[in-house]
């Protein structure tokens, strides 16, 4: 019932394109209960203008696809220096990019399905590390109930040595949030993907205070019931993937993802 009620509002992931990997998505579900109209969605896939902030080795010309279901809505490789994207950025805090004519992308979409992705690869072949971010770019004073939200944030990608995610939640009450980390579910014959990481655990921070920290499910009722109400796909109950629900106040939070024993793997963070 509050006029600003506690949502997501950012997803982001630091990482890096290797030789033997070209590509990682990021996906996005907009609704919620109550709400309708279209969502502005600003999404920016950063290379160059790491630099500036100390990041070493970047992806010099990263590249961006928006996808609505199966369908390409739009793609961007280099901003080109748009107003209206500046205003957006600067509208939802994200850094300013280092020039109009740099080779990072972004894109400001008026999004209207509910089940959305972002394919994000480099326009050149190379390899090095891209900053991916999504922001719910409604201004904070426009926002009502009423209002589509961001319900649901992941990435698909390998871990490599571990993967990180950061999100923002907003508003002014507190969210509670379902945060999984999936690998050996996604070899099963329902999803038939090879090269995933065995036993993936994850670990939740505010800042550099562990908030929670989880392993293996465990098929538990707590867990199991999330799932239904969010419509997660189910998970067997002796499945060694990892995840947890809590309730966390307004800021920034991040997950770190790696494979017990230094395994490794593709997996999917929700």
């Amino acid at each position: 019932a509050a006029s600003d009620p506690g949502r997501l509002i950012n997803l982001s992931i630091l990482t890096a394109l290797t030789p033997s990997e070209d590509v990682f998505t990021m996906g996005y579900v907009v609704g919620g209960a109550g709400t309708d109209g279209n969502k502005p969605i600003l999404i920016r896939a950063v290379g160059p203008s790491l630099v500036p902030i100390g990041v070493a080795d970047v992806l010099d010309d990263p590249k961006l696809e928006l996808f609505a279901g199966e369908t390409k809505s739009g793609d961007s490789d280099n901003w080109g220096g748009s107003t209206q994207l500046s205003d957006a950025m600067a509208r939802v805090g994200a850094f300013a990019f280092t020039s109009v004519i740099s080779r990072d992308a972004a894109a400001l979409a008026s999004i209207a399905t509910a089940n959305n992705s972002v394919r994000i690869s480099s326009a050149n072949m190379g390899i090095g590390t891209v900053l991916a971010e999504l922001y719910d770019s409604t201004p904070a004073a426009d926002f009502r109930t009423s209002t589509p939200r961001l319900v649901n944030v992941s990435v698909l990608k390998h871990l490599g040595e571990g993967l990180t995610v950061g999100f923002v939640l907003g508003g002014s009450t507190p969210t509670t949030v379902l945060v999984r980390a999936i690998g050996p579910t996604l070899g099963t014959p329902l999803f038939g993907l090879d090269g995933v990481v065995a036993d993936p655990q994850l670990t939740l921070f505010l800042d550099s205070t562990t908030v929670g920290t989880n392993d293996n499910w465990d098929g538990t009722a707590a867990l199991t019931a999330a799932f239904a109400r969010v419509a997660a796909f189910d998970l067997p109950a002796a499945s060694r993937d990892a995840a947890l629900v809590t309730t966390l106040q307004p800021g920034n939070y991040t997950v770190t993802v790696t494979g017990v024993g230094n395994t490794s793997g593709i997996a999917i963070v929700e």
